[in-house]
């Protein structure tokens, strides 16, 4: 019975169908003559690191509203200033000897108010139009920023991709093909979406020389990427085998000796699966006669 297991098993991975057992067993013990005879062979795993991407196109903002809100703000700030400092010599004056009228005193107190209320609106309109990066900023900060974009030491750009947004994307580089690549850093999403992909986007920021690269309403494409990544292993598409849902490998104990080893959060690679745990680089993983060794571990019972 055992014969014919080994038999079904390898006319199974001959038409890529690799035949697994229900269970992981204890080790699998077979001596070399054996090993050879099913067609077993490893191959150490290697160190890798992987970076996720994404794709996307990127297009160049025009800083002029954010100017003009800017502008808006420190005029809003100026009046409230003043109108403050207003409500406070009247109400001083009122509380001395009434030279100035309660009146008087309780109107110039509701117009630092009012001018106090419409500060605070165009400061959440910095965030409300432009997105959390540009809310955080103070605004000597925005301020810098502004006087950066306007003197082409710094350009803004709209990264958007088909299948919208991918969290943990940090970089990104944009394809302007005889001009090269341009490095730009992701400051945050941003606030609308775009109007053909319905999709939400990021706001990114480029700065020095090749500011001067992006003129408003440049698009060109994009590849954004998590920063450094993770180290883990790729597990060869070969030595895969698939039961129920889950991705199990067959790694060489000694010489005499294989367990199995589920792959936990792996993610697709072109040559099989990256794990960045549960793996060792330097572990023999077998990338030829899994599914042979399969069978052998979990032969058919006498009514199968």
């Amino acid at each position: 019975m055992i014969r014919r297991g080994l038999v079904l098993a390898l006319g199974l991975a001959a038409i890529g169908l690799p035949a697994v057992a229900a269970e992981e067993k204890e080790p699998l013990k077979l001596d070399a003559a054996t090993q050879k005879r099913l067609g077993v062979v490893t191959a150490p795993l290697v160190a890798v690191r992987r970076t996720a991407t994404a794709a996307g196109f990127a297009r160049v903002m025009d800083p002029a509203p954010l100017a003009v809100l800017d502008a808006d703000i420190a005029a809003a700030a100026a009046a409230y200033q003043a109108s403050r400092a207003e409500a406070e010599r009247t109400r001083v004056l009122h509380a001395a000897d009434a030279t100035v009228s309660a009146k008087v005193a309780e109107a110039a107190q509701a117009q630092a108010r009012a001018d106090a209320a419409r500060l605070t609106a165009l400061r959440r309109r910095v965030g409300l139009e432009w997105g959390p990066a540009f809310a955080t900023l103070s605004d000597a900060g925005r301020g810098r920023l502004i006087g950066d974009l306007s003197a082409g030491r710094t350009a803004l750009v709209r990264i958007d991709m088909a299948g919208g947004v991918t969290p943990g994307l940090h970089t990104a580089q944009i394809d302007l093909g005889a001009g090269g690549l341009v490095t730009a850093v992701v400051l945050g999403p941003a606030r609308s979406s775009d109007p053909r992909l319905l999709a939400a986007g990021l706001i990114a920021r480029v700065d020095g020389p090749d500011a001067l690269k992006l003129p408003t309403g440049l698009s060109a494409p994009v590849v954004l990427s998590a920063g450094p990544g993770a180290v883990g292993v790729i597990l060869p598409r070969s030595a895969l085998l698939r039961l129920g849902g889950r991705t199990l490998v067959y790694v060489r104990r000694d010489a005499g000796s294989f367990e199995t080893r589920a792959a936990e959060g792996g993610v697709t690679d072109p040559q099989g699966l990256f794990v960045a745990r549960g793996f060792t680089p330097g572990e023999q993983v077998v990338v030829q006669g899994a599914s042979a060794l399969n069978a052998a571990a979990n032969p058919p019972t006498e009514a199968e």
